[in-house]
Protein backbone atom coordinates (compact mmCIF):
# COMPACT_ATOMS: atom_id res chain seq x y z
CA UNK A 1 0.00 0.00 0.00
CA UNK A 2 1.20 3.57 -0.60
CA UNK A 3 -0.13 6.76 0.47
CA UNK A 4 0.44 10.24 2.03
CA UNK A 5 -1.82 12.09 4.64
CA UNK A 6 -4.63 12.85 1.73
CA UNK A 7 -4.97 9.82 -0.49
CA UNK A 8 -3.45 5.77 -0.41
CA UNK A 9 -3.40 3.01 -2.95
CA UNK A 10 -4.91 -0.01 -1.42
CA UNK A 11 -6.32 -4.00 -3.13
CA UNK A 12 -9.65 -3.46 -1.38
CA UNK A 13 -12.50 -6.17 -1.34
CA UNK A 14 -15.48 -5.13 -4.16
CA UNK A 15 -18.30 -5.80 -1.48
CA UNK A 16 -16.92 -2.86 0.76
CA UNK A 17 -17.67 -0.61 -1.69
CA UNK A 18 -20.98 1.25 -1.88
CA UNK A 19 -22.69 3.68 -4.83
CA UNK A 20 -22.87 6.79 -3.73
CA UNK A 21 -26.67 7.36 -3.93
CA UNK A 22 -27.31 9.83 -6.63
CA UNK A 23 -24.83 8.53 -8.98
CA UNK A 24 -27.00 5.34 -9.23
CA UNK A 25 -26.85 4.74 -13.09
CA UNK A 26 -24.23 2.19 -14.07
CA UNK A 27 -21.21 1.93 -17.16
CA UNK A 28 -22.00 1.63 -20.88
CA UNK A 29 -21.66 -2.13 -21.54
CA UNK A 30 -19.15 -1.27 -24.17
CA UNK A 31 -16.94 0.63 -21.45
CA UNK A 32 -17.26 -2.23 -18.82
CA UNK A 33 -16.03 -4.72 -21.14
CA UNK A 34 -13.21 -3.09 -22.57
CA UNK A 35 -12.17 -3.23 -18.77
CA UNK A 36 -13.36 -6.93 -18.60
CA UNK A 37 -11.30 -7.65 -21.72
CA UNK A 38 -8.14 -5.99 -20.04
CA UNK A 39 -8.07 -7.72 -16.81
CA UNK A 40 -8.70 -11.06 -18.79
CA UNK A 41 -5.61 -10.45 -21.11
CA UNK A 42 -3.27 -8.66 -18.91
CA UNK A 43 -4.53 -9.75 -15.43
CA UNK A 44 -4.61 -5.96 -14.58
CA UNK A 45 -7.59 -3.72 -13.69
CA UNK A 46 -7.37 -0.02 -13.64
CA UNK A 47 -8.07 1.25 -10.34
CA UNK A 48 -11.30 3.21 -9.39
CA UNK A 49 -11.74 5.99 -7.12
CA UNK A 50 -13.52 5.89 -3.37
CA UNK A 51 -13.71 7.93 -0.60
CA UNK A 52 -12.66 6.72 2.87
CA UNK A 53 -15.55 7.88 5.49
CA UNK A 54 -15.09 6.08 8.79
CA UNK A 55 -14.28 2.84 6.87
CA UNK A 56 -17.34 3.33 4.67
CA UNK A 57 -15.98 3.37 1.22
CA UNK A 58 -17.92 5.27 -1.69
CA UNK A 59 -17.37 4.73 -5.23
CA UNK A 60 -16.14 8.53 -6.46
CA UNK A 61 -14.74 7.86 -9.84
CA UNK A 62 -14.55 4.62 -12.49
CA UNK A 63 -17.97 2.79 -12.35
CA UNK A 64 -17.04 0.75 -15.82
CA UNK A 65 -14.29 -0.23 -13.34
CA UNK A 66 -15.98 -1.48 -11.04
CA UNK A 67 -18.94 -3.14 -12.76
CA UNK A 68 -16.43 -5.14 -14.67
CA UNK A 69 -15.06 -6.47 -11.48
CA UNK A 70 -18.54 -7.19 -10.43
CA UNK A 71 -19.54 -8.84 -13.18
CA UNK A 72 -16.41 -11.01 -12.87
CA UNK A 73 -16.64 -11.68 -9.44
CA UNK A 74 -13.56 -10.55 -8.42
CA UNK A 75 -12.87 -10.38 -4.60
CA UNK A 76 -10.38 -7.44 -4.40
CA UNK A 77 -10.13 -4.49 -6.52
CA UNK A 78 -7.03 -1.81 -7.07
CA UNK A 79 -8.38 2.17 -5.50
CA UNK A 80 -6.93 5.15 -4.70
CA UNK A 81 -8.72 5.62 -1.31
CA UNK A 82 -8.88 9.54 -0.67
CA UNK A 83 -9.81 11.97 2.57
CA UNK A 84 -12.87 13.78 2.22
CA UNK A 85 -14.38 16.84 4.95
CA UNK A 86 -18.06 15.82 3.87
CA UNK A 87 -20.48 13.68 1.75
CA UNK A 88 -20.94 17.18 -0.13
CA UNK A 89 -17.25 17.42 -0.77
CA UNK A 90 -16.88 13.60 -2.10
CA UNK A 91 -19.86 14.76 -4.34
CA UNK A 92 -18.17 17.55 -5.99
CA UNK A 93 -15.01 15.59 -5.89
CA UNK A 94 -17.38 12.74 -8.36
CA UNK A 95 -18.39 15.77 -10.34
CA UNK A 96 -15.15 16.96 -11.10
CA UNK A 97 -13.22 13.66 -11.74
CA UNK A 98 -16.64 12.81 -14.27
CA UNK A 99 -15.62 12.94 -17.69
CA UNK A 100 -18.66 15.15 -18.33
CA UNK A 101 -18.98 15.29 -21.80
CA UNK A 102 -19.27 11.97 -21.84
CA UNK A 103 -23.58 11.40 -22.47
CA UNK A 104 -23.90 8.22 -20.18
CA UNK A 105 -23.09 10.50 -17.56
CA UNK A 106 -24.61 13.22 -18.22
CA UNK A 107 -28.04 12.04 -16.23
CA UNK A 108 -25.91 11.23 -12.97
CA UNK A 109 -24.18 14.88 -13.31
CA UNK A 110 -27.38 16.57 -13.22
CA UNK A 111 -28.98 14.41 -10.28
CA UNK A 112 -25.67 15.26 -8.41
CA UNK A 113 -25.58 18.90 -9.33
CA UNK A 114 -29.42 18.70 -8.01
CA UNK A 115 -28.15 16.97 -4.73
CA UNK A 116 -25.12 19.90 -4.19
CA UNK A 117 -28.02 22.19 -4.55
CA UNK A 118 -31.00 20.88 -2.71
CA UNK A 119 -29.51 18.74 -0.32
CA UNK A 120 -26.40 20.64 1.02
CA UNK A 121 -27.13 24.19 -0.17
CA UNK A 122 -23.80 24.44 -1.84
CA UNK A 123 -24.33 27.89 -4.49
CA UNK A 124 -24.63 27.33 -8.26
CA UNK A 125 -22.01 29.60 -8.51
CA UNK A 126 -19.79 27.85 -6.51
CA UNK A 127 -20.35 24.59 -8.49
CA UNK A 128 -19.86 26.20 -11.50
CA UNK A 129 -16.35 27.81 -10.62
CA UNK A 130 -15.44 24.40 -9.07
CA UNK A 131 -16.32 22.49 -12.39
CA UNK A 132 -15.01 25.37 -14.60
CA UNK A 133 -18.27 25.47 -16.45
CA UNK A 134 -21.04 28.65 -16.91
CA UNK A 135 -24.09 28.73 -15.05
CA UNK A 136 -25.55 28.45 -17.70
CA UNK A 137 -24.09 25.02 -18.73
CA UNK A 138 -25.26 24.48 -14.52
CA UNK A 139 -29.23 25.56 -15.40
CA UNK A 140 -29.48 23.27 -18.53
CA UNK A 141 -28.05 20.31 -16.45
CA UNK A 142 -29.97 21.09 -13.59
CA UNK A 143 -33.06 21.48 -15.84
CA UNK A 144 -32.24 18.13 -17.37
CA UNK A 145 -32.06 16.02 -14.47
CA UNK A 146 -35.33 17.91 -12.83
CA UNK A 147 -37.37 17.26 -16.08
CA UNK A 148 -36.51 14.15 -17.63
CA UNK A 149 -38.65 11.25 -16.34
CA UNK A 150 -36.63 8.10 -15.09
CA UNK A 151 -37.58 5.96 -18.11
CA UNK A 152 -35.28 8.32 -20.74
CA UNK A 153 -32.70 8.74 -17.84
CA UNK A 154 -32.12 5.23 -18.18
CA UNK A 155 -32.00 5.99 -21.63
CA UNK A 156 -29.53 8.66 -21.93
CA UNK A 157 -27.61 6.89 -18.80
CA UNK A 158 -27.09 3.66 -21.30
CA UNK A 159 -26.14 5.81 -24.58
CA UNK A 160 -29.69 5.06 -26.32
CA UNK A 161 -30.51 8.68 -26.36
CA UNK A 162 -27.95 12.13 -26.77
CA UNK A 163 -27.77 14.36 -23.61
CA UNK A 164 -28.67 17.30 -26.36
CA UNK A 165 -32.10 15.56 -27.33
CA UNK A 166 -32.78 14.75 -24.49
CA UNK A 167 -32.71 18.37 -23.07
CA UNK A 168 -35.46 19.02 -25.72
CA UNK A 169 -37.83 15.96 -24.97
CA UNK A 170 -37.56 16.57 -20.94
CA UNK A 171 -39.83 19.76 -22.25
CA UNK A 172 -42.61 17.81 -23.28
CA UNK A 173 -45.59 16.29 -20.73
CA UNK A 174 -43.83 13.52 -18.32
CA UNK A 175 -46.35 10.84 -19.66
CA UNK A 176 -45.02 11.12 -23.19
CA UNK A 177 -41.20 11.45 -22.99
CA UNK A 178 -40.24 7.67 -23.02
CA UNK A 179 -42.33 6.51 -26.27
CA UNK A 180 -41.13 10.27 -27.87
CA UNK A 181 -37.71 9.06 -27.32
CA UNK A 182 -38.23 5.78 -28.72
CA UNK A 183 -39.79 6.84 -31.44
CA UNK A 184 -37.12 9.74 -31.84
CA UNK A 185 -34.58 7.11 -31.52
CA UNK A 186 -36.06 4.48 -34.04
CA UNK A 187 -36.44 6.77 -36.78
CA UNK A 188 -32.86 8.13 -36.69
CA UNK A 189 -33.67 11.79 -35.80
CA UNK A 190 -31.13 14.16 -35.22
CA UNK A 191 -31.63 17.28 -32.65
CA UNK A 192 -32.93 19.89 -34.97
CA UNK A 193 -35.84 17.34 -35.60
CA UNK A 194 -36.45 16.46 -32.44
CA UNK A 195 -36.15 20.18 -31.21
CA UNK A 196 -39.04 21.09 -34.07
CA UNK A 197 -41.44 18.31 -33.05
CA UNK A 198 -41.29 19.35 -29.45
CA UNK A 199 -41.93 23.13 -30.34
CA UNK A 200 -45.27 21.68 -32.73
CA UNK A 201 -46.52 19.38 -30.03
CA UNK A 202 -46.21 21.93 -27.51
CA UNK A 203 -47.99 24.53 -29.62
CA UNK A 204 -51.35 25.50 -28.39
CA UNK A 205 -52.81 25.23 -31.82
CA UNK A 206 -51.74 21.54 -32.60
CA UNK A 207 -54.62 18.92 -32.31
CA UNK A 208 -54.62 15.72 -30.37
CA UNK A 209 -54.66 13.66 -33.53
CA UNK A 210 -51.32 15.54 -34.51
CA UNK A 211 -49.72 15.80 -31.28
CA UNK A 212 -50.40 11.26 -31.17
CA UNK A 213 -48.64 11.43 -34.71
CA UNK A 214 -45.52 12.90 -33.16
CA UNK A 215 -45.36 10.91 -30.37
CA UNK A 216 -45.73 7.45 -32.52
CA UNK A 217 -44.78 8.53 -35.66
CA UNK A 218 -42.85 11.59 -35.79
CA UNK A 219 -40.79 11.66 -38.89
CA UNK A 220 -44.51 11.85 -40.58
CA UNK A 221 -44.99 15.23 -39.12
CA UNK A 222 -41.80 16.90 -40.01
CA UNK A 223 -41.79 18.87 -43.28
CA UNK A 224 -40.26 17.63 -46.29
CA UNK A 225 -37.37 19.96 -45.78
CA UNK A 226 -36.69 18.28 -42.82
CA UNK A 227 -36.80 14.92 -44.12
CA UNK A 228 -33.32 14.19 -44.61
CA UNK A 229 -32.03 10.95 -44.74
CA UNK A 230 -29.74 9.73 -41.66
CA UNK A 231 -26.33 10.03 -41.46
CA UNK A 232 -24.23 8.74 -44.45
CA UNK A 233 -24.00 5.36 -44.24
CA UNK A 234 -26.21 4.60 -42.02
CA UNK A 235 -28.67 1.81 -43.09
CA UNK A 236 -32.13 2.66 -41.49
CA UNK A 237 -34.13 0.13 -43.26
CA UNK A 238 -36.81 -1.49 -40.82
CA UNK A 239 -34.70 -4.46 -40.90
CA UNK A 240 -31.83 -2.23 -39.88
CA UNK A 241 -33.90 -1.27 -37.05
CA UNK A 242 -35.03 -4.94 -35.87
CA UNK A 243 -31.66 -6.02 -35.98
CA UNK A 244 -30.31 -3.50 -33.94
CA UNK A 245 -33.68 -3.88 -31.70
CA UNK A 246 -32.77 -7.64 -31.75
CA UNK A 247 -28.84 -7.22 -30.35
CA UNK A 248 -29.44 -4.37 -27.47
CA UNK A 249 -32.71 -7.07 -25.98
CA UNK A 250 -29.59 -9.87 -26.19
CA UNK A 251 -27.45 -7.49 -24.45
CA UNK A 252 -30.10 -6.11 -21.51
CA UNK A 253 -30.38 -10.56 -21.51
CA UNK A 254 -26.75 -11.54 -20.97
CA UNK A 255 -26.68 -8.33 -18.31
CA UNK A 256 -29.63 -9.56 -16.12
CA UNK A 257 -29.12 -12.51 -15.98
CA UNK A 258 -26.07 -11.56 -14.70
CA UNK A 259 -27.31 -9.47 -12.34
CA UNK A 260 -29.92 -12.41 -11.03
CA UNK A 261 -27.01 -14.98 -10.55
CA UNK A 262 -25.85 -12.81 -7.73
CA UNK A 263 -29.07 -11.41 -6.40
CA UNK A 264 -30.87 -12.74 -3.65
CA UNK A 265 -34.72 -12.10 -4.14
CA UNK A 266 -34.99 -10.21 -0.83
CA UNK A 267 -32.67 -7.78 -2.01
CA UNK A 268 -34.78 -7.16 -5.02
CA UNK A 269 -38.01 -7.15 -3.24
CA UNK A 270 -38.21 -3.63 -3.78
CA UNK A 271 -38.38 -3.90 -7.21
CA UNK A 272 -40.92 -6.70 -7.44
CA UNK A 273 -43.34 -4.42 -9.41
CA UNK A 274 -40.82 -3.80 -12.07
CA UNK A 275 -39.73 -7.00 -12.56
CA UNK A 276 -43.83 -8.66 -12.65
CA UNK A 277 -43.96 -5.69 -14.87
CA UNK A 278 -41.12 -6.76 -17.05
CA UNK A 279 -42.62 -10.55 -17.08
CA UNK A 280 -45.57 -9.49 -18.47
CA UNK A 281 -43.53 -7.47 -21.77
CA UNK A 282 -42.06 -10.66 -22.22
CA UNK A 283 -45.23 -12.49 -22.62
CA UNK A 284 -46.55 -9.93 -24.53
CA UNK A 285 -43.43 -10.22 -26.74
CA UNK A 286 -43.52 -13.63 -27.37
CA UNK A 287 -47.06 -12.99 -28.60
CA UNK A 288 -45.49 -10.50 -31.49
CA UNK A 289 -42.82 -12.74 -31.77
CA UNK A 290 -44.91 -15.93 -32.77
CA UNK A 291 -46.68 -13.19 -35.24
CA UNK A 292 -44.05 -11.84 -36.70
CA UNK A 293 -42.03 -15.27 -37.88
CA UNK A 294 -42.35 -16.83 -41.42
CA UNK A 295 -45.60 -19.50 -41.20
CA UNK A 296 -43.25 -22.69 -41.82
CA UNK A 297 -41.14 -21.85 -39.02
CA UNK A 298 -44.31 -21.02 -36.15
CA UNK A 299 -44.65 -24.51 -34.91
CA UNK A 300 -41.23 -25.04 -34.16
CA UNK A 301 -40.64 -21.76 -32.40
CA UNK A 302 -43.60 -22.09 -30.50
CA UNK A 303 -42.43 -25.18 -29.18
CA UNK A 304 -38.93 -23.89 -28.24
CA UNK A 305 -40.72 -20.66 -26.96
CA UNK A 306 -43.29 -22.90 -24.73
CA UNK A 307 -39.89 -24.44 -22.79
CA UNK A 308 -38.77 -21.44 -22.57
CA UNK A 309 -41.73 -19.75 -20.73
CA UNK A 310 -40.64 -22.19 -17.01
CA UNK A 311 -37.27 -20.36 -17.00
CA UNK A 312 -37.03 -19.04 -13.37
CA UNK A 313 -34.96 -15.85 -15.03
CA UNK A 314 -37.64 -15.10 -17.94
CA UNK A 315 -35.52 -13.60 -20.59
CA UNK A 316 -33.85 -16.22 -22.78
CA UNK A 317 -36.29 -15.46 -25.59
CA UNK A 318 -34.26 -12.67 -26.34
Amino acid sequence: MWGNEKSRVALIPAKHIKRMPCLIFGAPGKEVNKHKLLANERGYRLPVVVSDSAGCMTLLSGTAAFEACLEDNAAEIPAVIIQVDSEADGLMFALRAAELDDSPGAVAVSDAIIQLVDAYRIPRRQIADALGKSPGWIARMESLGRRLNAAVKQMVADGLVKPRAAQEISRLPADVQAAFAISARDEYLNKENISYLVNRYLNEDTGEDERARIISAPRQSLPNSAKRPGKTGADTSLSARLTQAVALCFDGAVRLKRILDRSDISEAAVRLTDILELDNELTALRGRLRKFLPQGNKSQVAACMTGLSDNDAGVDVY
